[in-house]
């Protein structure tokens, strides 16, 4: 199972991360993250990464140029859309760059719906507004749901909530990957070593 850290806004995060044995580190490019990083801080952290580390450009119903444009800058190896973004949009990006689309269970999304899609990955989240009011992580008959997809072999990556004290009960379900921001922070923004540690053990 692979460990995406999202939300990096710093080097020394970026580099302990990487050490500690994620796979894929998540920069958010939407000004409506608490976590945005602008492409020129986002550079300098790159620089300083392995090569063979993935790095992934989050972005939330952006315009493609603008996608285009920070995606290239940075040469990045996987896209992330996190919004309304259409099959037709992310098929724009697939010539050129690896996609994940995300998915909110909650939305009443058919597995056709999901279907249409022709990414590399899916990731099924909990949707911002949810968050907010408390619910952190999917349901019980989400995670079912998500499971089926899990068994048909698709890239499922799952998101929200997540942190070391629960994802051994993700594990049991065996996604392709698992990802997470606030779970593994000390405050908005900044990483805490031992949860990260704890959170990257626990899955390898």
């Amino acid at each position: 199972m692979k460990v995406k850290i999202c939300g990096i806004t710093n080097t020394e995060d970026a580099l302990k991360a990487a050490d500690l044995g994620a796979d894929a580190l998540g920069f958010i490019f939407s000004h409506r993250s608490p976590r945005f990083i602008n492409k020129k801080s986002a550079q300098k952290i790159i620089n300083t990464l392995d090569p063979f580390l993935i790095k992934v450009g989050v972005f939330l119903n952006q315009k493609k140029e603008e996608v285009t444009e920070i995606a290239s800058f940075l040469k990045l190896d996987v896209l992330q859309f996190h919004g309304e973004e259409s099959s037709s949009y992310c098929r724009f990006f697939n010539s050129r760059f690896k996609v994940i689309k995300v998915f909110f269970p909650n939305d009443k999304l058919s597995k056709l719906s999901i279907d249409n899609y022709k990414v590399d990955a899916f990731l099924f989240d909990v949707q911002y507004q949810d968050k907010q009011q408390g619910k952190k992580m999917l349901s019980k008959q989400a995670l079912k749901e998500i499971a089926i997809f899990i068994k048909q072999k698709k890239r499922v990556i799952i998101s929200g909530g997540l942190n070391p004290g629960n994802i051994l009960s993700i594990k049991k379900i065996n996604p392709y990957a698992v990802d997470v921001a606030s779970g593994v922070e000390k405050f908005i923004g900044k990483k805490d070593e031992k949860l990260l540690a704890s959170f990257i053990k626990k899955i390898k």
